[in-house]
């Protein structure tokens, strides 16, 4: 038979028997999903007709993290944001270095809202958390959203993203990562 793995099925006949496969040849190695620096996994999305490599926060510490920290966002790349449930999501820049793009999305891909949202002044010396975050900006989805998906800022304008877009995304696999975790 061809160059391929070879399949034998041997079903043993009989009462309360049960078959067994055996295989021949040597069986692909299972394909590892992609994880960022960040130990993230990583979905491809296409935004705008282009292919984006995000990042997947699904977990709460995921999601707190976000992209604080970061001095960069590398082109064709950005992070997804899962939730367990639609309801109306608001970002905000703490701990941002660089002004970021964000796109809030339903259930079906339709883009509900977008921002460009700006880098704040970081922490004071001596201001206390509570005062830092209650000064930041809060960037609200205008509808029920159950992803954000975040790129560098003046993307998804460039790319047409406006709400009103789809997205394809797939519903069913991203909501695989809240259970993963």
């Amino acid at each position: 038979m061809g160059a391929g793995i070879k399949w034998l099925l041997v079903g043993v006949l009989g009462a309360g028997a049960a078959g067994f496969v055996v295989m021949q040849g040597t069986p692909a190695a299972p394909v590892a999903p992609k994880t960022a620096k960040s130990g993230l996994p990583i979905e491809t999305i296409t935004l705008g007709g282009r292919p984006f490599e995000l990042e997947v926060a699904a977990t709460p510490k995921a999601v707190e993290r976000g992209m604080s920290g970061r001095t960069e966002i590398a082109d064709g790349t950005g992070m997804i944001f899962v939730f367990p449930e639609s309801r109306i999501l608001s970002f905000w820049m703490i701990d941002c270095l660089i002004d970021i793009d964000v796109a809030y999305l339903d259930r079906s891909g339709k883009v509900v809202s977008t921002y460009t949202m700006k880098t704040e002044a970081p922490q004071k010396p001596g201001e206390s958390r509570e005062a830092y975050t209650s000064r930041l900006r809060r960037y609200p989805s205008a509808e029920d959203a159950i992803f954000a998906i975040e790129v560098k800022a003046g993307l998804l304008e460039k790319l047409g993203v406006r709400p009103g877009s789809t997205v394809k995304v797939d519903y069913a696999k991203l909501r695989r990562y809240l259970r993963a975790n």
